[in-house]
């Protein structure tokens, strides 16, 4: 038992030097509260719905400033009215995000970071109504993320917001945009 201790401090160990390199690579996940704010009043309500995303990211550092993309998988969505469930999608989501060390100490960093997102639209889940068809949400969009974030030695937390752009198609009687609140946990392993 106290080998597998002993063993198991020192990777953490060496993970935590690797964490202090300018490139970094880990694995994050998290929890994300999602709402459609849309024209369709009649069709949907601005409540919010929770899901969970997980992927990995790269960060590469140049003094204060860092560029760090990063890929997770991702569902999105909100409530309908009473007259269906909601409407649900799974995305592959793509950040490019540029951010900024405002403490960057050794074992602790404090940061501001902000970029596009691609998302990708893998499957969606929604009950018909009327003339809403789920084929009109589109196969991919762009949205806008914005956050801060603290590095304590080799975890990273950050909290975030997306404010996507129309995730319908540009002939459908809708336009909507996804707001998503994102709290998520990483650890760096390089």
């Amino acid at each position: 038992m106290k080998k597998i201790l002993i063993s198991i401090f020192l990777l953490l160990l060496t993970v935590g030097l690797y964490s202090q390199s300018p490139f970094n690579i880990g694995l994050k996940f998290g929890t994300n509260s999602s709402s459609l704010i849309t024209n369709a009043d009649d069709f949907f309500e601005e409540s919010e719905v929770n899901h969970y995303f997980a992927g990995a990211f790269v960060r590469a550092g140049l003094g204060r400033l860092y560029l760090q993309p990063e890929v997770y998988f991702n569902t999105k969505g909100g409530d309908l009215t009473a007259t269906v469930s909601n409407l649900s999608y799974q995305t592959i989501d793509v950040p490019i995000l540029l951010g900024i060390n405002l403490i960057n100490k050794p074992i602790f960093n404090f940061r501001l970071f902000g970029g596009p997102v691609l998302s990708y639209v893998t499957s969606t889940e929604a009950s018909e109504i009327l003339d809403f068809n789920i084929n009109e949400l589109k196969d991919n969009y762009i949205g806008i993320q914005a956050g801060l974030g603290f590095d304590l030695w080799f975890v990273t937390i950050d909290a975030r917001i997306e404010n996507s752009f129309n995730i319908f198609i540009d002939d459908s009687n809708y336009s909507a945009s996804n707001r998503i609140y994102l709290i998520s946990a990483g650890i760096k392993l390089f």
